[in-house]
């Protein structure tokens, strides 16, 4: 049977909706440190097959997109090396407009920095 690139991207949006609104989704946090030349986000509370990617001010991408392992409720993503300055980061999970963590004020170039989020 063959199927239309519509009609395939209809049911993959389709299985990531049920996923995420039919089931109880853990609230996620967010561990975030500033380095040298890039940022180290440890996320907690997410579901395996969910993807995760980090935002500065809820728009701009300082990372891939990294996939939650199976078996596996947290993940750690590097962002590309950043110049010096604040960020203000916070996470988006399956593509959502919505960020699902508040931001998160962080350091680039500077001493490490760690901030938790509750």
């Amino acid at each position: 049977m063959e199927y239309t690139n519509r009609e395939v991207e209809a049911v993959r949006r389709d299985k990531s909706y049920l996923r995420l609104v039919g089931s109880s989704t853990p609230e996620p946090t967010i561990e975030v440190v500033g380095g040298p030349k890039a940022i180290t986000v440890h996320v907690e509370n997410v579901l395996p097959g969910q993807m995760c990617e980090v935002l500065h001010n809820g728009m701009l991408s300082l990372s891939q997109r990294v996939i939650v392992g199976e078996n596996a409720t947290g993940i750690t993503i590097t962002t590309f090396n950043l110049k010096q300055g604040e960020y203000n980061v916070s996470l988006r999970l399956d593509g959502r407009l919505d960020c699902v963590t508040e931001a998160h004020t962080v350091t680039v170039g500077e001493q490490l920095e760690v901030r938790r989020s509750s």
